[in-house]
């Protein structure tokens, strides 16, 4: 009998010791979890928010929506200052949101775009399945050259290529590169890559941008097809 008391008795002791010290790393790791979870959550909603603006607001509405879902993601981003991928998200939105303002101020706009993007890059370039890649070479392709902005072909097609070394199959690495040989007149390439964009897999959560995407796509195909 005492024997088997004096063993539940340092089992006892035991469990008191060993359990406190773990308290407190259960503690840490729930609150990163929920932190990391409350995270995406918020990210996932601007998402969601940008695609309904972009495919489904009316033009007159989409100025004021992007401005604000732009105020919600550098929210975000001041809570969570180490991620590319919400930084990159911010960029996208802000020249989205310049395309809407127009003008001088939207070229500056841009450029703000584009410095958000080269800081995401140096975090981390491969976030969110190429998302910096292809921002950065649709950027590229799209401003002016020196001397009024940073337009380079050279830089769109590298960071293009990325974009597609990373994500082949890729909806947005695909139509990106489409459109930017569409423009430089290589039209059976850009059908190629158009047609990937058409045909890539469905991403889960993300229904309205793909659709949205997707009719781009299909759109800018029949130009090239009355091209080639």
């Amino acid at each position: 009998m005492k024997k088997s008391f004096t063993i539940s008795l340092i089992a006892m002791y035991a469990v008191l010791w060993v359990v406190p010290s773990t308290w407190g790393m259960t503690d840490d790791h729930a609150g990163h979890a929920t932190k990391q979870t409350n995270y995406r959550t918020e990210l996932l909603s601007i998402r969601h928010a940008w695609a309904q603006i972009k495919y489904h607001k009316p033009k007159a509405e989409r100025r004021h929506a992007f401005a604000s879902l732009l105020h919600q993601s550098e929210a975000l981003n001041h809570i969570y200052p180490d991620q590319a991928e919400a930084m990159a998200w911010s960029a996208v939105i802000l020249y989205h949101y310049a395309g809407e303002v127009g003008g001088l101020k939207a070229l500056g706009m841009v450029k703000q775009s584009y410095h958000i993007l080269l800081r995401a890059e140096a975090i981390n370039p491969k976030a969110a399945n190429g998302l910096i890649y292809t921002a950065l070479g649709q950027l590229y392709y799209r401003v002016p050259g020196w001397p009024v902005a940073f337009g380079n072909d050279t830089k769109a097609k590298s960071y293009l290529r990325k974009a597609l070394e990373l994500n082949p199959d890729g909806l947005d690495a695909n139509y990106f590169m489409g459109d930017y040989l569409l423009r430089k007149k290589r039209y059976r390439q850009a059908a190629e890559h158009l047609q990937r964009a058409i045909q890539a897999p469905p991403r889960k959560q993300f229904s309205i941008a793909d659709a949205g995407r997707k009719a781009d796509a299909l759109a800018l195909l029949q130009q090239v097809e009355h091209k080639i």
